[in-house]
């Protein structure tokens, strides 16, 4: 597989122009959007996770599209504590359907992208599987994912300093279609881990892809 070179596209929403860059594929089995960490302790879509976590779905034939929330580099706007940035993650929804018509959708995020990611796909009937990286159960209440029917995979760390893991199996027991990798000795950032989240992102879009 030789990915094409990163595109850089502009999305639009409610807040005006959002950045982004899609890794366009030749013939992608399914696309992912793939949202960054909390803006204000300095999160991107050049997060390490983020970018990491792309490269894994990429090697499995999946098109990625990262984009920055508002008020995040060349994103108009300001940070909006979660409400907004759900409208962000629908305009980039709205591209993919554009853009990429007729292809799986999978989402998902690290951190406070998988919160942003979670709460807006759970809503949206033509996102397949969601992906939710360093799972900061110990900020945010993700009891909303009881409801969600759809297939779900929890990349954690056991030294996550954002979400206790006892309190993140104990999440992933009451979803429906959740499964969990966890990480021993990594922590919120995957650091020196971060091939564990490349792969573990390869295998389980694969997996998505053909089931």
């Amino acid at each position: 597989m030789n990915p094409k070179p990163l595109r850089q596209v502009d999305l639009y929403g409610k807040a005006g122009r959002l950045e982004a860059l899609y890794r366009e594929l030749q013939d992608p089995a399914a696309v992912a959007i793939v949202c960054h960490p909390l803006p204000t302790h300095g999160g991107t879509l050049h997060n390490k996770v983020v970018f990491r976590a792309a490269r894994g779905l990429e090697s499995a034939n999946v098109a990625t599209l990262r984009f920055n929330f508002r008020g995040v580099g060349q994103s108009t706007g300001t940070f909006d504590g979660g409400e907004g940035e759900q409208d962000d993650f629908l305009a980039a929804l709205a591209w993919v359907r554009k853009h990429v018509p007729g292809k799986k959708i999978l989402a998902g995020g690290f951190s406070f992208g998988s919160w942003i990611a979670s709460r807006a796909g759970c809503e949206v009937p033509d996102i397949a599987a969601l992906f939710l990286i360093g799972t900061p159960v110990n900020k945010y209440d993700f009891g909303y994912l009881r409801h969600c029917e759809k297939p779900m995979l929890f990349l954690h760390g056991t030294q996550d300093e954002h979400g206790d893991v006892a309190k993140l199996e104990k999440l992933v027991e009451g979803v429906r279609n959740a499964e969990s990798v966890v990480v021993t000795g990594a922590d919120h950032f995957f650091t020196k881990q971060l091939e564990a989240v490349e792969e573990t992102m390869r295998s389980w879009a694969t997996e998505m892809i053909e089931g």
